[in-house]
């Protein structure tokens, strides 16, 4: 999700609270399913991402991503699509961070291959992203800038609404061409999301950390 500063687990420090119901079990078993979903403790910097939209046309059913953190500001991968073949690249660079004690937020470049309403195309993006407050244990950030979608030859605005509660998040968002909604779980290392494809087709991310 393009622009955000406060999204993941991996940034805000869930990755072991989020399975703290597991390694307080008396159960032996259920124990060792929170140390596996922990694996590893020492991350090497990847992260993958899936997602499936079964309604969707074959270029957006399926989905995958693998990408590398090559610098505390800087990371890049590739995208690949199984039902067409296509593979292209994804880069996010965080220009500068958000400053917690100002109105400062953070400033993102990035590019990568998309959904817009029913074509898949490059765009390449940039935003503005803040935390703004806290209420009733929910963390409120908000992000918002502009992208360009190439097959569209076209400019358009982006943004989105993130709430997060302890290991649970929620994020309204508008690509510039559709709204889509996701609302996630963290289970250490692991990230399980539903989604809603323009408010109106289903499905399902899988994401993991390592």
């Amino acid at each position: 999700m393009r622009g955000q500063s406060l999204t993941s687990a991996e940034a805000s420090g869930e990755s072991t609270s989020s399975v703290s119901f597991l390694d307080n079990s008396d159960n032996q078993l259920l124990q060792g399913l929170g140390s596996a979903l922990k694996w590893p403790e020492k991350q090497l910097g990847f992260s993958f991402f899936s997602r499936w939209i079964p309604n969707k046309p074959e270029h957006g059913r399926w989905y995958l991503n693998l990408s590398y953190q090559l610098l505390d500001s800087l990371r890049a991968g590739i995208d690949y699509r199984p039902l067409t073949t296509d593979v292209s690249i994804l880069a996010n660079w965080r220009v500068f961070s958000e400053n917690v004690d100002s109105w400062r937020p953070a400033m993102i470049l990035g590019t990568s291959n998309d959904d817009f309403g029913d074509i898949s195309s490059q765009s390449y993006y940039a935003t503005l992203s803040k935390y703004l407050f806290e209420a009733m244990g929910t963390n409120v950030s908000l992000y918002g800038g502009a992208t360009y979608i190439d097959k569209l030859g076209d400019l358009r605005p982006v943004g989105g609404l993130h709430l997060r509660r302890d290991a649970w998040s929620a994020t309204f968002m508008y690509s510039g061409v559709d709204e889509h909604l996701t609302i996630a779980h963290d289970f250490g290392n692991h990230t399980l999301s539903f989604l809603l494809f323009d408010l109106n087709l289903p499905g399902i991310a899988y994401g993991f950390r390592f």
